[in-house]
């Protein structure tokens, strides 16, 4: 079986306190007095896991060496810019050299696409 891509919408935070103060955050900026509710929803395993987004995903990478024959392109979405190069090494060391950065702007809220491939026939020679 063969798939053309993977989407993947990681958990960001690394703990359910670090969801807490990233909303905290937020509402500061914008002014809202509310406080203690998240401001989005989700399961617990859906909004952190150990070592967060990071973490996550570097997981996902790891793992998706062993499925190269089986996926063309493996997606993940990243909120946090700095955990970029740790991720990009993550690549390098399963030796992936096929990957696109694609940036998105909601708003405020700036965010990007991590894509990579196995499959040279999907790498564009510069």
């Amino acid at each position: 079986e063969h798939f053309d891509f993977t989407l993947c919408n990681p958990p960001f935070h690394s703990s359910e306190k670090e969801a807490l103060a990233g909303t905290e955050r937020k509402r500061k900026n914008l002014g809202l007095k509310e406080k203690g509710k998240l401001n989005f929803g989700g399961k617990s395993n859906e909004l952190w896991c150990e070592g967060g987004e990071k973490s996550f995903v570097a997981q996902m990478i790891k793992e998706s060496s062993h499925l190269r024959g089986s996926v063309t392109w493996f997606t993940s979405l990243v909120s946090k810019e700095s955990n970029l190069p740790f991720l990009q090494k993550a690549l390098k060391n399963v030796e992936c050299e096929n990957t696109k950065i694609i940036e998105m702007t909601q708003g405020q809220k700036k965010s990007r696409i991590l894509a990579w491939s196995y499959d040279c026939a999907t790498c564009q020679k510069d």
